[in-house]
This record gives structure tokens, C-alpha cells and sequence, in this order.
């Protein structure tokens, strides 16, 4: 399965978005973090945990906090006809729990560490249904 089969949307919000919005946007669309498009070279995704982390934290005012304040800039993508096995790949060696996914330059959508979770959870499940618990040697 491809990552473009299971990823979701982006949430795209301008640099000088106040991180009081960006929570406000977070909330309403139950959603973990939102990307910012500084040019068309320059990307950055702006998590919960940043703004736990950056703004809350250090005890500023998320009114006065701006996306590009905190943003961390996107240094991993992956392509939309990639292995869901490779975007597990690129979550355990970089640490991280979300990529963009790109297709033909852009960012068409979002896989998360979660996104795959769930995708290997069902793939078991179905397994089972198919061909039964099995036995294990290791019992």
C-alpha cells in the first residue's frame, strides 16, 4: 500500500498566524499540527508539542507568538507512491511522527506515526480474519 492510499489533508496557515489561532484551528478540526508555507522553497509545521514547548512553557502570550516564531522548518517529505513501510522507515531513523507527502513537487498531504499504526492494526486484523489465529512455537 502506498502512503497516498492512507495519508489525510494538510492544514495551511500563513507565517505571521498568532498561535492562539493555530490552537483555535486545532481544535476545531481535531488536528495535531498545521504547515506554513513561507515561499515556495520554505516549509514549516508548527505541532502541539511546539506550542506546549515554545509557548506555554516558557509563559509567553500565544496571542503575541507568531507560526514563524516557533515553526520548525520540514526537513523530511515523502513521495505519494511510497511504501507504507517506508514512511515507518523514515518515522524510526529520523524520530519523527509526521512526513508531508509529495507529488509532482508539492505537498498533497500528511502521514503520521498513527496513520501507519493504524494501517499495520487493520492489515493484522484482516490477517487473523483470513487465516485464523495460528499456532505460535513460542508459547
Amino acid at each position: 500500500m502506498t502512503v497516498k492510499e492512507i495519508m489525510h489533508g494538510i492544514t495551511l496557515v500563513e507565517p505571521g498566524t498568532s498561535i492562539r489561532e493555530i490552537g483555535r484551528i486545532m481544535r476545531d478540526k481535531n488536528i495535531g499540527s498545521v504547515l506554513i508555507k513561507v515561499d515556495p522553497l520554505h516549509w514549516g509545521i508548527v505541532t502541539e508539542r511546539d506550542i506546549v514547548t515554545k509557548v506555554v512553557a516558557k509563559g509567553l502570550d500565544p496571542r503575541d507568538v507568531k507560526a514563524s516564531d516557533i515553526m520548525t522548518e520540514l526537513r523530511y517529505t515523502i513521495d505519494a507512491g511510497a511504501s507504507v513501510q517506508k514512511a515507518s522507515e523514515i518515522f524510526n531513523l529520523h524520530h519523527i511522527r509526521r512526513l508531508p507527502v509529495m507529488e509532482d513537487g508539492e505537498i498533497i498531504g500528511m502521514i503520521t506515526a498513527r496513520d501507519v499504526a493504524k494501517y499495520c492494526a487493520f492489515k493484522s486484523l484482516k490477517y487473523k480474519r483470513e487465516y485464523g489465529r495460528g499456532s505460535s512455537s513460542l508459547r
